[in-house]
Formats: structure tokens, sequence, C-alpha cells
């Protein structure tokens, strides 16, 4: 009888040291912490979107391919993008605002090549006020520190064309709502303009200081040829003195 006793008991323990060994040999592995929910400890992870969230489920930074990268989010609500394409990382606010991001890619068609890569903070309920910016095609590249002036007004009615627009049936649709989008731009006086670049160009290490307009009025350059200068320029982009060594 006790025989039979402890070989029921053996029966009943295979299965559960049997899931023992398999979750010591599966890869993810849930350490037990104190206190609170458990911990994955993992050694690799794949996959397309991570998504960071605050307790109350808004999101605080959304990390993402190409295929799931979000729209545009004002107040926590998301529109679809007219546009864009890529991958990255996107920033957001207590408020479930975006503000900002990290984009990079590239595309080659035929012999035309282009490449990007951009680190940016936006302006409360606005567009981006300060980025580190890259960009390239075929084989002229500019790369430097941009900060841009704008405007008081939120940009959510924007966001809504911008939704609009994604929807749109055909090209020539999406561009009417892209002429509506500036169209409303213009008639609040604007989408901003940038008032600093200081970076390279081509072959040209500067730096631009414009208007609020964005004009360029006064510009530090060092040419390709090693010579360095500073030009003052009138709101028409004509040089009006230029100093030199």
């Amino acid at each position: 009888r006790r025989r039979g006793r402890a070989e029921i008991g053996a029966r009943r323990l295979a299965p559960v040291a049997a899931g023992f060994m398999m979750g010591a040999a599966a890869p993810t592995a849930l350490v037990m912490a104190d206190s609170g929910p458990p911990k994955a400890v993992f050694d690799e992870i794949s996959v397309k979107r991570i998504n960071i969230v605050e307790p109350d489920g808004k999101y605080r930074l959304v990390l993402a391919n190409s295929e799931r990268f979000p729209g545009l989010f004002m107040e926590g609500k998301e529109y679809k993008h007219h546009s864009r394409d890529g991958g990255g990382m996107l920033f957001f606010n207590d408020e479930g605002d975006e503000v900002g991001g990290l984009t990079f890619g590239s595309k080659t068609v035929g012999d035309n090549r282009r490449a990007s890569g951009s680190l940016m903070f936006d302006q409360y309920k606005q567009d981006q006020t300060v980025g580190i910016q890259y960009s390239e095609a075929n084989g002229k590249r500019t790369a430097g520190l941009r900060v841009w002036d704008r405007p008081d007004w939120s940009i959510k009615p924007l966001m809504e064309m911008s939704a609009r627009a994604a929807a749109a049936p055909d090209d020539a649709a999406k561009n009417r709502i892209r002429e509506e989008m500036r169209a409303y731009a213009m008639a609040n006086g604007g989408a901003g303009a940038e008032r600093v670049f200081a970076g390279k160009t081509t072959d040209d290490a500067i730096v631009r200081l414009a208007d609020k307009s964005g004009k360029p009025r006064l510009l530090l350059k060092v040419g390709a040829d090693g010579e360095p200068s500073i030009e003052f320029l009138d709101p028409s982009g004509k040089v009006v003195k230029r100093i030199t060594r």
C-alpha cells in the first residue's frame, strides 16, 4: 500500500517537475520581486513596437518600426499623418501630446539616394522648436543644430486636416487638403520660421541667424577654401557688408 501511494505521488509530481525544467530552459525568466508584480528579464527581444505608458494609460514614449509607427497626437488622441512613413521614437508630454522624437531613414531609387536623421523637441501644442538634423540628397549633405520660432496657436486643427489627407481617395484630394493646411497656418500668422542654424552645408561650416520671418540677416562662414567671413544681409538676402581676414 505504501509503495502504491509513492507511485501515485511520483506520477502527480512528474508534470510539475517537467514544467519546472521547461521554464528553466526558456529564454525568458520571471524574477519575483519582494513586493509588486514580477519582472521579466530577457537576453534578446525582437518586436515591431514598444509602448511606454503612464498609470492612466497615456503614452510617454513609443518605439516602433515604419509599419507600426504612430501618427500625430494631441490630448491623448491619435490623428493619422498624411506623409509620415519612417520608424523611430516618439516622445509625449503629461497631457498626451506628441512633443518630439527621434527618426531616421534612407531611400534609393535608381541613381537617386536620400538619407536623413533627426532628434526634435516640440513647442507646447506646436511643431518642433529645436532639433539636431542631418539630411542628404545625391551627395549634397547638411547637418547641424536648428532653432525655430513657432506661433502660440495650437496645431490640433492641422492634425485633424492631416487625418483627412491621410484618408483621401487619391493624390489630388490629398494635395487639396494640404493646401488647406498651408492656408490655415498662413491665416493664423504662419507656421513659424527657422531662426538659427549652426552646422555644415556641403563644404561650408556656417552659423546663420535669421529674423522672425526666417530671412537670413547674419552669416558666419568658413568656406571650402578655409577662408572665414562674416556677412550682413538685408531683408532681400543681399549682402550689405562683408568682413574677411
